[in-house]
């Protein structure tokens, strides 16, 4: 388990982190590839992420990137629309 925030006393396993991970993707509607792109890693790190095989050693910096991606997609496609 690793903290979920800095701030945050509350433990976040790796079950939980995969579903972040796939519930953060889905909900703006990006592939495996497209996310990983957003992200700046590679297909591959998210497909583990999403398999729950992996969590990574700064996941307090990746779930508040992961927030800056979705906001920026939502509030794109609203722009867009």
């Amino acid at each position: 388990m690793r903290q979920l925030d800095n701030f945050s006393k509350e433990l976040i396993t790796i079950e939980e982190f995969s579903e972040f991970v796939n519930h953060m993707r889905s909900s703006i509607g990006l592939t495996k590839r497209e996310f990983a792109d957003a992200m700046g890693v590679t297909k591959s790190t998210v497909i583990n992420w999403e398999n729950a095989a992996t969590i990574p050693n700064n996941v307090h910096a990746i779930i508040r990137t992961m927030r800056i991606v979705v906001k920026l997609r939502i509030r794109n496609s609203r722009l867009i629309a």
